[in-house]
């Protein structure tokens, strides 16, 4: 009987020996890591990630812990103690850590590096002028010193940026047309300015097309963007003083005299009594009189 008895507390012993060298004796051990895959994935989160190691806790109540950049996994699922399945939360674009924790553990962390990829397209967040503002406060009928500009929510990769801008004059105009308004783009990092060949005229509303934009990891805007904008008709002046560069075809266009290059000899024809006119020179700062009315309009 002995004998028996010593062989069952030598069973016994031999069980609880082979338990504690096992899994349960594993439970006060920091664990390890040797893989994660995949190794990057979108900074809008999302991406499920296996993480392959040791000594990864499955104690229920007690299981391994995962952030991803100090931020918790999502759905983590310790399948035993070498593989964790999770799902990564949005984060900042760059390399960060992914963080195994053993809760019973003191200093029981492993970590391995995860790449946030940059996949959001840059978008406008800002116009100037705002979309369909309507601008009557400005310097002058054709040089109103308006500035067209947009502001993108990234830094944009030179050259990519394009606009156009088309024209149509307002129903109160003096003068019915449309158009293009030519020029070019300059800027960088997240603002960028059209510089209009011509000047953005009064009388006027102006659609601005915003396309083509991509930011430094290649990603490109979606569509285009498009934003309206109007310069308000102004009063007609009778007299107008000649400034630098002036001619008399560009004053009749001026949208406070005819909008009409062509009337420019109503102006000669109307100062014949005054010390103008030579009509191939005029004087910077000379008043001349702009003549309008219904005996005029009548020619």
């Amino acid at each position: 009987m002995k004998k028996i008895k010593y062989i069952a507390i030598f069973l016994a012993l031999t069980s609880l020996f082979v338990w504690m060298a096992g899994c349960a004796g594993c439970k006060g051990k920091p664990p390890t890591i040797t893989n994660i895959s995949p190794t990057e994935g979108p900074e809008k989160g999302g991406t499920k990630i296996v993480i392959t190691g040791t000594n990864f806790s499955t104690k229920k109540g007690k299981e391994s812990t995962v952030t991803v950049g100090g931020k918790p996994a999502k759905e983590v699922v310790v399948a035993d103690h070498t593989r964790i399945t999770a799902i990564t939360p949005p984060g900042n674009v760059g390399t960060v850590k992914v963080v195994v924790e053993n809760p019973e553990v003191e200093n029981g962390t492993a970590s391995i590096n995860f790449t946030y990829k940059d996949t959001t397209p840059p978008t406008v967040i800002s116009t100037t002028p705002t979309n369909n503002a309507v601008i009557s406060d400005y310097k002058d009928a054709v040089k109103t010193g308006i500035t067209i500009s947009v502001t993108f929510s990234e830094p944009i990769k030179a050259g990519t940026v394009q606009m156009s801008v088309d024209m149509v004059t307002l129903e109160d105009a003096l003068t019915k047309a449309s158009g293009t308004i030519s020029g070019t783009v300059e800027g960088s990092g997240t603002s960028f300015t059209f510089v209009a060949d011509s000047p953005i005229k009064s009388a006027r509303k102006y659609t601005v097309t915003v396309s083509g934009a991509e930011d430094d990891a290649g990603n490109a805007m979606e569509g285009n963007y498009e934003f309206s904008f109007s310069v308000s008709t102004p009063k007609r002046i009778h007299w107008y003083i000649v400034q630098k560069g002036d001619t008399l075809q560009s004053i009749a266009a001026r949208p406070d005299t005819y909008d009409n290059a062509s009337r420019w000899g109503w102006i000669v024809e109307a100062n014949q009594d005054e010390r103008l006119i030579d009509r191939d020179k005029i004087i910077v700062g000379q008043r001349i009189l702009i003549p309008w009315g219904p005996a005029w309009e009548g020619k």
